[in-house]
């Protein structure tokens, strides 16, 4: 909801003194894309009454769920994808699905090699920025290479050092 907006209704019991007065009311919350936690929306005069005609206001906080996918960072969002080492080695694909309410795929088509410490930012595909209509922050990218749990059999190391020939400049 705060990725693409939303209106949202609240149902709203309140204490009335003036008879005319509903003591059940319902408000629409105008969530906007990229709200942050913590904004505020206030209904002035929607409260409890204190006396005939005079109300207080009823003020909702947004917060933010957790979401399974994506950690937002401020207007950033940020996406971590589990490798296999050969894949991180390798190369890779990855379709990473976006946020946005019509079904929208970002494709990640990695070709080099990608570490534990390596990040891919991806410019504009963050979330919303609320008070700049049609900007958004940056996806940012990190990557969870598993390595093996178990020790390399010998054929296996012969293997990956055949695939990794020293290099004379990486002696100390």
């Amino acid at each position: 909801e705060l990725y693409n907006g939303k209106t949202k209704k609240m149902k709203i019991t309140r204490k009335s003194l003036t008879p005319d007065r509903p003591t059940e009311k319902i408000l629409e919350l105008p969530i906007k894309p990229g709200f942050k936690p913590g904004t505020r929306i206030t209904f002035s005069g929607e409260g409890d009454e204190i006396e005939p005609g005079v109300a207080e206001d009823i003020v909702f906080v947004i917060r933010e769920k957790t979401h399974d996918r994506f950690v937002r960072e401020g207007d950033d969002l940020h996406f971590r994808i589990k490798l296999r080492i050969a894949d991180a080695l390798c190369g890779f694909n990855r379709d990473i699905v976006m946020l946005d309410t019509e079904p929208r795929i970002k494709r990640l088509n990695q070709k080099t090699p990608v570490s534990n410490i390596t990040t891919k930012v991806i410019a504009g595909e963050g979330m919303p920025i609320s008070k700049q209509p049609g900007k958004k922050g940056d996806l940012i990218i990190t990557y969870d290479v598993e390595f093996p749990k178990e020790e390399l059999t010998e054929d296996q190391k012969e293997r990956v050092r055949a695939a990794f020939p020293a290099d004379d400049d990486m002696h100390v």
